[in-house]
Parts: structure tokens; C-alpha cells; sequence
């Protein structure tokens, strides 16, 4: 008999929990490339090095997730089952999170994300695998319910995603309302 689907969910977040405890070890020693567990891998960090921020992992089955860290309190984990799903072939990424940054998936071939306000500073996103983070100013986060499910205008910024050898291959808005 297969287990119940509250029963995998247990595991996955008992795999998360052991991943994101080996993952803020690692971070805090200094190296991450190593970390693994159960088929887990991390992606990119969102405010790495801190004791808060985001952290996207996915799992060799396809499974992935987005691991919120929080000074002082458990991580919670924003679990996809059947991955986020989202399309990266026009465009080259797909965000799956945002506020505080952004985080999402890069389509094979990527090798370089930058994110430019409207008064054209650049912010590198940091890659890993098939992952992006990128730390840009997107106005408070929000705190309460009410305020998640708020209508939100996001800030104008561009995102430019480059293929290897450096040649571009999109460029315009990161967020639509």
C-alpha cells in the first residue's frame, strides 16, 4: 500500500528540516557545494549568510521547494510536489517567489541574471543549478494576511538573462501586476 499523502508531506519536511540544518552549517563554515540529503539539493539563497532569507531546494524526483528562513523560529517550507511548473523556454526564467527579492528558475543554457531598477543599478542574480536569487528592493514584505493578499503594484525593474557566451537572450519586465 502506498503511504498517504500526509505522510509523504511529513517526510519531505523532515528531509527539508535535516537539508536546511546541513545547508546553514555548511553556509556558516564557509563552502554549501557539498549539501545533500535524501535526494535534496539546494539551490539559490536569497540574503545568504543571514539568518533569514529564502532558500530554493529540489529533489531528484521533482519535487521542489522554497525553504523560508526566520532568526529564532523553525523554517517553514513552500513544498510543490510536482515542481513550480512555471515555463522558462521563451524567456529564459520563471519566478516562482517574490518579496522579499525574487527567486526562480533559469531554462538550460543560462549563464548570467541581472535585474536593473528604473534609475539602472544592477543587481547579479546568484545561480545555482537550474535556480535564481536575486536580492532588489520590492518594498516592504508583508507581514499580516491581509497584507499578502493585497493588490500590489510591483516596482519597475528589468531583467536581462543571458545564454552562454554571454549573448543576450531577454530582456524586459522581471514582474507584471
Amino acid at each position: 500500500m502506498a503511504p498517504a499523502k500526509d505522510e509523504v508531506v511529513e517526510q519531505w519536511i523532515a528531509e527539508l528540516t535535516t537539508l536546511t540544518e546541513l545547508y546553514r552549517s555548511a553556509e556558516i563554515a564557509g563552502s554549501t557545494e557539498a549539501v545533500t540529503h535524501a535526494g535534496w539539493h539546494p539551490g539559490a539563497r536569497l540574503r545568504a549568510g543571514t539568518a533569514n532569507g529564502r532558500l530554493l531546494a529540489y529533489h531528484d524526483s521533482g519535487v521542489e521547494a522554497e525553504c523560508i528562513f526566520r532568526e529564532g523560529e523553525r523554517t517553514l517550507f513552500n513544498i510543490m510536489s510536482t515542481g513550480y511548473g512555471r515555463d522558462t523556454t521563451e524567456s529564459g526564467f520563471a519566478v516562482w517567489s517574490s518579496r522579499p527579492g525574487v527567486l526562480g528558475a533559469i531554462d538550460t543554457g543560462v549563464s548570467r541574471v541581472e535585474v536593473a531598477d528604473a534609475d539602472g543599478v544592477v543587481v547579479q542574480a546568484d545561480i545555482v543549478d537550474h535556480t535564481f536569487a536575486v536580492d532588489v528592493d520590492l518594498g516592504p514584505e508583508p507581514r499580516t494576511v491581509d497584507e499578502v493578499f493585497a493588490p500590489w503594484d510591483p516596482p519597475e525593474l528589468t531583467v536581462r538573462v543571458y545564454a552562454e557566451g554571454d549573448t543576450l537572450r531577454y530582456e524586459g519586465p522581471l514582474l507584471t501586476s
